[in-house]
């Protein structure tokens, strides 16, 4: 990797921790708030309907699978690396400029998902709805990898999670939440010591990791939420409109694209708090090694 002056890397960190703090300050748009308070009384309803443990298990089989089409190695090639081990002496730019290509290429492939899935209406409703998630959390595993931070471990993926409930429209307040759950877990995660759990199957998700049964109700609680939200997004502003012909395919584009690109900075964002916390560069009260 090409030698960078401690100039150009801080000047770097200082523009990455100004727009964590512009995204974090961010309020969803009208439109978005609108829709949230129309579809609130069905997303209850959804979470009625849907059991906490289908959302767990879908959870972990569409983990288990944006693991094996996530294409390690050319993350590491686009790196410049040999190993992820060599990634802990990257910096920050290093990872950003691999990350910018993953993101970009994710919302592209949202794009082609969300059209196709519109275009066939309620019917594709299931199919597009486990392809999304399914590029998004592999976009995330992905993203998590350019800086550094391998998924082999209960307590990783549950960060995965975690920082999936930090995409779409999320007023401040919940992202704050959701970020105090991801330092608290980073917290446990940097207090265990370094051995690597073997990897689990898609029948037995939970074998691995040093992770109470409080940390992982609390994560699985998130995304029943998140889940039975983005279900009713859906349903609402994508399914019931592809009775108009034509109209399905075009919206079902333009969300699955905001999705996305959302998913991406939401990834973004809490790795490179993640890492400069870590290095104890993150220029505020809580910084430091978790």
């Amino acid at each position: 990797m090409r030698k960078l002056s401690p100039k150009k890397v801080k000047k770097f960190e200082d523009r990455q921790v100004a727009r964590f703090h512009k995204w974090h300050a961010r309020r969803p748009g009208w439109m978005a708030r609108l829709s949230a308070w129309l579809t609130a009384p069905i997303v209850w309803v959804f979470r009625q309907i849907i059991p906490h443990g289908a959302v767990e298990a879908t959870l972990h089989g569409n983990f288990w699978l944006a693991r094996r089409w996530a294409r390690e190695r050319t993350t590491l090639k686009a790196l410049g690396a040999s190993s992820f081990d060599e990634l802990s002496n990257a910096e920050l730019l290093h990872a950003d400029r691999a990350v910018r290509k993953i993101h970009r290429r994710a919302t592209w492939l949202a794009a082609v998902i969300g059209m196709v899935s519109g275009a066939f209406g309620f019917f594709a409703l299931p199919v597009g709805m486990a392809a999304a998630l399914n590029l998004a959390l592999r976009t995330i595993h992905r993203i998590g990898l350019c800086y550094g931070y391998a998924a082999q471990t209960e307590a990783e993926r549950l960060f995965i999670y975690y920082t999936l409930s930090l995409a779409g429209s999320r007023a401040p307040a919940e992202k704050s939440a959701s970020l105090d759950a991801l330092r608290e877990l980073q917290a446990r995660i940097a207090a265990t010591a370094p051995a690597v759990a073997e990897e689990p199957s898609a029948a037995e998700p939970s074998a691995a990791g040093p992770v109470d049964d409080k940390i992982r109700h609390h994560v699985f609680t998130i995304a029943h939420h998140d889940f039975s939200r983005e279900i009713t997004k859906q349903l609402v502003e994508v399914r019931l409109l592809t009775a108009i012909p034509g109209v399905g395919a075009l919206v079902g584009l333009i969300v699955d694209t905001n999705y996305m690109r959302s998913v991406g900075w939401a990834a973004r964002h809490a790795y490179q708090h993640r890492w400069l916390r870590d290095r104890g560069r993150w220029p505020e009260p809580e910084a430091g090694a978790a």
